[in-house]
């Protein structure tokens, strides 16, 4: 690869922020992230499971620190930023993949369960985006933001979905807004909508739903809806957040990249 084509995924001398990277997308993202140059700011309700993907970057000669944030609370997310910037020299990236997908059927789902989940995912979106753009805009260098959301914001893809649904349609829509409205400060917004994915936290909802005796069914599962036909790996929906951090997508903001297999034209 030339130079050329090397620089417009180059994230060398620039600091990320990675929620929920303690394992699956979030882990993904973090180690490209550090293979392309960034040093990497582990974060995860989880700190050992963050300490774990950070000691494995700095074991391969990245650098990385493991912070302990629970996005929902705004405490823990100023102190998030506070903690990546003083350790790591800034902030220039975020891809926020931390979420919560546990699945209820609609008409047993309870206001706290609900509450929950729309807490971590679209309050959870809110505050890392908030505390983001402030300190990028002090910083004045302009920077990036990804958003992990959901093909499930588009189209249902299982049944029992609702609240998690709901929450990534949201967190969609906080893009754009984002986008527009901080367009001029240089701050990019984009979001990356995975569509099924093998991860850790997929397998677990799915084994949740088994023992309180849901049926994992839906559009996603019929014959010939992922035109593809097979499942991501937490590492094709890191490949479209370096895209979204780098160089390459100097123009692009407000925009919502399907990492679906083709679902969403099924």
């Amino acid at each position: 690869m030339n130079d050329t084509l090397r620089a417009l995924f180059d994230l060398s001398g620039t600091v990320a922020v990675v929620t929920g990277a303690g394992r699956g997308i979030g882990r993904a993202v973090a180690e490209l992230f550090s293979r392309a140059g960034a040093r990497v700011a582990v974060a995860d309700i989880d700190e050992a499971s963050a300490r774990i993907v950070a000691d494995a970057i700095v074991t391969a000669g990245g650098e990385a620190v493991a912070i302990r944030a629970d996005v929902s609370d705004e405490a823990s997310v100023k102190a998030m930023y506070a903690l990546a910037i003083e350790r790591l020299g800034g902030l220039d990236s975020v891809v926020h993949a931390a979420a919560i997908f546990p699945k209820y059927a609609l008409l047993d789902i309870t206001v706290e369960q609900w509450d929950r989940i729309h807490a971590v995912n679209l309050r959870g979106t809110m505050l890392v985006m908030r505390e983001a753009i402030r300190h990028m805009q002090a910083a004045g260098r302009g920077g990036s933001i990804v958003n992990i959301s959901s093909v499930s914001g588009e189209r249902e893809l299982v049944f029992h979905n609702a609240a998690y649904g709901a929450s990534k349609a949201g967190m969609t829509n906080l893009t754009r807004v984002a986008a527009l409205e901080f367009g001029a400060d240089k701050i990019r917004v984009n979001a990356v909508l995975p569509g099924g994915t093998a991860t850790e936290g997929a397998m677990s909802a799915a084994k949740d739903m088994a023992a309180r005796g849901l049926e994992m069914k839906g559009p996603i599962t019929l014959p010939g809806r992922v035109p593809l036909g097979m499942m991501g790996a937490p590492e094709d929906v890191a490949a479209a957040c370096l895209f979204f951090a780098s160089p390459a997508s100097k123009q692009v903001t407000g925009q919502s990249l399907a990492v679906d297999g083709g679902f969403l034209v099924s």
